[in-house]
């Protein structure tokens, strides 16, 4: 199968690039335009002289003649669309770039799988297309309301993909988290608690530390990716079902160093998000995909490629708010 994976250099796309590069019958055609994305999460595949069932080159996708030329040379069957703009405050500093990038870059998308007929899009979308609820879990049927520009840029992608190109899967991901994860400004707690005691960055964490994610283990995500190329065509959420406080991450991690009790600074700024917990039924009965990896796992996991001999990862300096949003 022909596939083309915009982002594919990224923390997710490069585990979905692994996961489809070990079916013998796949060719991957990845692109990416490396702002955040590392050419090193795939080079172990790349770097082989006779792998010719994978091909990377650079691309932005905000360029629709860079999009057109991708699709006419390569003709894909399937299209699963990672590369984003991801940074809330990014999104509130420069909306026009943000939207440019998500919707925009939606729209090149669509319009060249339509030309080169393309049978489906899987496309990356996030928790943060949904009005927070007080009670229960979010279900892909409760009424979206972002708060931010970058959750509305993905809700308006949403809606371009199902008016434009009805044969398309839409995955809302929760707070994904693994190997190859760099933390970006304050984003992504996980990584950046790792690094608070490896590498001495600062870390606080924002007010009582008892507001909730959902956290998904990036192979698990990589996983749904999958499923859903073949999968029954819709909506569905991505993550584990389960709740996790900051507070229970911090815990985990402090088992990990084994600094039982370690006093984490915090600021008095409360998270803008209190609690964000998925319903994954849908995935479960429509996809055969439900998260594997248990939360202490993936954490070991995670911590382990850290331990790896490697350069200390760069945080990307760009001012962003503390939102997670994957």
């Amino acid at each position: 199968m022909n596939i083309i994976i915009f982002g594919g250099c990224g923390f997710i796309g490069s585990h979905v690039v692994d996961l489809l590069h070990a079916n013998p019958s796949n060719q991957l055609f990845i692109f990416d335009d490396l702002s955040t994305g590392k050419l090193e999460n795939i080079r172990h595949l790349i770097s082989t002289k006779h792998n010719t069932r994978i091909r990377f080159e650079m691309l932005d996708v905000k360029k629709r003649e860079h999009v057109d030329d991708a699709f006419c040379r390569f003709r894909p069957e399937v299209v699963i669309l990672l590369a984003a703009q991801a940074a809330i405050s990014k999104s509130e500093s420069d909306p026009n770039f943000d939207a440019d990038t998500n919707i925009g870059g939606m729209l090149n998308v669509i319009r060249a799988a339509k030309q080169f007929s393309a049978r489906r899009i899987v496309f990356s979308s996030t928790s943060a297309v949904y009005r927070e609820k007080r009670w229960g879990k979010l279900k892909e049927t409760d009424f979206c309301q972002p708060k931010s520009p970058y959750g509305i840029s993905k809700l308006a992608a949403e809606h371009y993909l199902r008016s434009l190109f009805p044969v398309s899967m839409i995955l809302r991901f929760g707070n994904v988290y693994g190997p190859r994860q760099t933390p970006i400004g304050e984003n992504q707690v996980i990584p950046r608690m790792i690094r608070h005691f490896k590498f001495g960055d600062d870390f606080k964490i924002f007010g009582d530390g008892k507001q909730t994610r959902d956290y998904v283990y990036v192979e698990d995500v990589a996983e749904a990716v999958q499923a859903a190329m073949t999968g029954w065509c819709g909506t569905y959420n991505i993550a584990t079902g389960r709740r996790l406080s900051v507070t229970q991450v911090a815990e985990g991690i402090e088992s990990l160093f084994d600094v039982p009790g370690y006093k984490w600074e915090h600021r008095e700024q409360p998270d803008a998000r209190r609690d964000i917990c998925l319903d994954v039924r849908a995935a479960e009965e429509h996809l055969n995909w439900k998260s594997e990896v248990s939360f202490m796992e993936g954490l070991k996991r995670t911590a382990e490629w850290w331990n790896e001999p490697q350069e200390a990862p760069t945080l990307v300096k760009m001012n962003l708010a503390y939102e997670e949003v994957w």
